[in-house]
């Protein structure tokens, strides 16, 4: 069985439709089927990974993440976000000594914190953002 990847404008389309129907999907799995429920409307098979959905959404404001995190073994922090592929900044705070250590870093595009105690996402809720999407 043979299937096409959907185009910018398709998946704008049924992502739109999709977050008029509802103001929040409580994961990225959920998130993916209902987008390709919709793009197969139109008798099509398609195939598209969450992840391209979610970073699409969240560079064209259509949706606000919550995320949820658990801990991971990798201690190490990452330098690029890994929800949305954009750069990480750091926060940082001055010690007794007069030092500066780095706390954590913070994505400033979807909301992402990346700590020193090595969290990682482990679920996202998205939310449905009213300036994104013309109702």
């Amino acid at each position: 069985m043979s299937y096409k990847r959907p185009s910018n404008e398709k998946l704008d389309e049924a992502l739109v439709n999709v977050l008029l129907r509802c103001q929040t999907i409580e994961s990225q799995s959920e998130l993916v089927r209902l987008v390709v429920k919709e793009l197969e409307k139109d008798g099509e098979t398609y195939r598209i990974s969450g992840n391209r959905i979610r970073r699409y959404a969240l560079e064209n404001k259509m949706i606000s993440i919550e995320i949820e995190y658990r801990e991971s073994r990798n201690k190490k922090v990452p330098e690029v976000c890994p929800i949305c592929g954009h750069d990480l900044t750091s926060i940082r705070n001055s010690t007794l000594d007069g030092d500066t250590i780095e706390l954590m870093r913070k994505c400033r595009t979807c909301g992402y914190v990346a700590s020193a105690r090595g969290s990682i996402p482990r679920r996202y809720v998205f939310v449905r953002r009213t300036r994104g999407i013309s109702l």
